[in-house]
């Protein structure tokens, strides 16, 4: 569950935006699939992933994917629609998807005091007497650290570290901790925020986090193929993630109180379900909620800003907004991106851990912008 500094970001669209002078020019595609296939098949080739699954909305709702690559390493068969995949922290912007239904709804209001829905915490983290808010747990203000120092006590396992932080740990590591910094004046991403969001609002109603999913995303975009935890049984169609090195790895299961930071597992059909949605195609009343979700909520490295979650890059050339996110486990890279002005996005999913990812990331948003570049010709 891994994002991009302001500084990496800022670095990583100056090299996308810069051609060496000594560069020989490729051959121009012929098509958007060409172009495609020029952009990821190296990308196997060279062993950075196993294998990659590719959709894109085009303006006006038609949809196209592309599969390079292998599923499962040796067994030559590509991933396809229905395969699953971790997308990581992706699965913030569905947690900010419900704090944001709630809010339209009036169950809570983004400036409300979080610590006033956890009164077992005796000692909420302040600074100041300022309290953290809703809004600054979902924009990655709230002076919250990335992960808990305490992550790693009682049953870590290395395979699974985010299965065994329990709520008692989670309230043991906020009870007295120090803020280093005032609320709202830094952006440090942070999952401890994202979880501690997503186990708030679920006992705010009663319910798990992940029927909160189920009820205000899957089932109004039409999400058949998502899961909090794969099914036992008749689930084989799965990507397979591996690490660096090529090797195996666990998919990660989450705790009530991490699930909200990267807790997903979904298709290539359903997230461009999700990306539909967020082109505010469909269901009128998830269009509502997935627009408040857009809108910055913080802005302190314009041009690029943060609403409930996404984050948005504006682009004064164009007058046009890249709203984007990515994600990363063990073994998987995932990113979701749209230009609503160009009514056309994409969804990335990488079953390897990328190791070749620029400062903290990200070569997937380089290629992204690659895409959306390439939509621009056809």
């Amino acid at each position: 569950m891994k994002t991009l500094s302001f500084f990496a970001l800022a670095m990583l669209l100056m090299m996308s935006a810069c051609k060496d002078d000594d560069d020989v020019p490729n051959p121009t595609p012929a098509s958007l699939a060409e172009e495609i296939e020029n952009i990821f098949q190296p990308m196997v080739d060279d062993k950075t992933t196993v294998g990659v699954a590719i959709g894109l909305m085009m303006p006006g709702g038609e949809k196209e994917t592309f599969f390079f690559g292998e599923k499962v390493k040796n067994e030559g068969n590509k991933a396809d629609e229905n395969t699953l995949f971790e997308i990581g922290s992706i699965t913030k912007t569905m947690t900010a998807a419900v704090l944001a239904d709630m809010v339209i709804k009036g169950d809570i209001s983004l400036d409300d005091a979080v610590e006033d829905y956890l009164p077992e915490i005796a000692n909420f983290p302040s600074y100041n007497g300022e309290k953290i808010t809703f809004k600054h747990l979902a924009n990655h203000t709230s002076s919250l650290p990335r992960l808990p120092d305490n992550i790693i006590d009682g049953n870590f396992d290395e395979h699974q570290p985010y299965l065994n932080y329990t709520k008692e740990m989670m309230f043991d590591f906020l009870d007295g901790y120090t803020l280093p910094y005032p609320i709202g004046s830094v952006e440090e991403y942070s999952n401890l925020a994202t979880g501690l969001l997503g186990y708030t609002l679920a006992k705010i109603k009663g319910q798990p986090l992940e029927s909160l999913f189920q009820e205000v995303i899957f089932d109004q975009a039409g999400m058949t193929n998502s899961f909090c935890v794969i099914p036992a049984a008749g689930y084989t169609n799965i990507a397979q993630p591996y690490d660096e090195n090529r090797n195996p790895v666990s998919i990660w299961n989450m705790s009530e109180t991490t699930l909200g930071a990267g807790g997903v597992k979904a298709s290539l059909t359903d997230m461009l379900a999700y990306l539909e949605a967020n082109l505010s195609y469909g269901n009128s009343d998830l269009i509502e909620v997935l627009n408040l979700t857009h809108e910055d909520t913080q802005t302190l490295n314009a041009p690029f800003t943060v609403g409930l979650a996404w984050n948005n890059i504006y682009k004064e050339e164009d007058n046009t907004t890249l709203t984007w996110h990515n994600g990363g486990t063990a073994g998987t890279v995932s990113v979701i991106g749209f230009v609503k002005e160009l009514d056309m996005g994409f969804v990335l999913l990488f079953n390897t851990e990328i190791v070749e990812r620029t400062g903290e990331g990200l070569i997937e948003l380089l290629k992204g912008i690659e895409v959306i570049e390439a939509m621009k010709k056809y």
